[in-house]
């Protein structure tokens, strides 16, 4: 299996490091691209002039020509694509074939995200809820940390919204099934990325209070909402204050149906 990696620095692991610098920096530029974008038709002479904007047609052309050539030798080198050449010429426009051996970590977060958003019944299994969060862990960072081309920011925003969107979800039906410790990880995770995420903040000093954590949740609030004035010069929205009231006010069963209906509301 060849790992891509295009949440956070580009890399694809298990790689040499000779056959990654052959690369170079136009090379994996393109490669990143064709990593992106799998299965999908591209001109030929409009990948060379978004790599090679620098050079005339001619040399242009033969520079795609030759970072093609070893991108073909760095899929080649694992072992489970037995040679198949992933990297296809259609007439004028190449594409990069999916293929089962191929794990791009952008790709997997993708579908992902898509399949529980449009169907978030099938959270209701507790195996696929924590395969979908596994997943969703393997984001390390912003799409192409340190690119900043025109594609990439725009990839980058639409992914990042994926992100957060799934894992709300998923976090909160975590904390639904009482499998706190595995949301309260991943809300710290996806807070990690987006620390001023104040429904994610809600979520998870919520599930630390049901999870017996209550003076941490209430140090959690305090320490975010010094930050949140200190970076932003703001406060908390209302509705994080009042799950904060709620949360000071627990010392009762009703306590915890209030603060668990928090977590229903977010059903589809």
């Amino acid at each position: 299996m060849l790992n891509v990696r295009l949440l956070g620095v580009f890399r694809v692991a298990g790689v040499d490091n000779r056959t990654w610098s052959e690369l170079g920096p136009a090379g994996r530029e393109l490669a990143s691209f064709l990593f992106t974008y799998p299965g999908r038709l591209h001109r030929r002479e409009r990948l060379a002039d978004l790599f090679w904007p620098e050079l005339d047609a001619e040399r242009a052309r033969r520079a795609l020509n030759s970072a093609i050539w070893r991108l073909r030798r760095l899929l080649a080198s694992d072992p489970e694509s037995q040679g198949a050449d992933s990297v296809q010429t259609v007439g004028s426009e190449m594409v990069l074939a999916p293929a089962p051996w191929l794990d791009i970590d952008a790709l997997a977060l993708e579908h992902a995200a898509a399949f529980v958003l449009k169907q978030p019944s099938t959270l209701e299994d507790l195996d696929t809820l924590h395969r979908v969060a596994a997943i969703l862990h393997r984001y390390e960072g912003p799409f192409l940390d340190g690119g900043d081309g025109d594609w990439i920011l725009e990839e980058r925003e639409r992914l990042h919204s994926l992100f957060l969107r799934a894992a709300t979800l998923v976090v909160s039906r975590l904390g639904l099934a009482d499998e706190y410790h595995v949301a309260i990880r991943l809300a710290r995770r996806a807070i990690h990325f987006d620390p001023y995420r104040e429904e994610l903040v809600r979520i998870l000093i919520t599930l630390l209070a049901l999870d017996d954590r209550r003076s941490e949740a209430i140090q959690y609030f305090q320490t975010w909402s010094k930050l949140l004035k200190t970076e932003l010069d703001i406060g908390p929205l209302p509705a994080t204050r009042k799950a904060m009231e709620d949360i000071r006010a627990m010392d009762s069963t009703e306590g915890l149906h209030i603060l668990r209906a928090r977590l229903e509301r977010l059903r589809a």
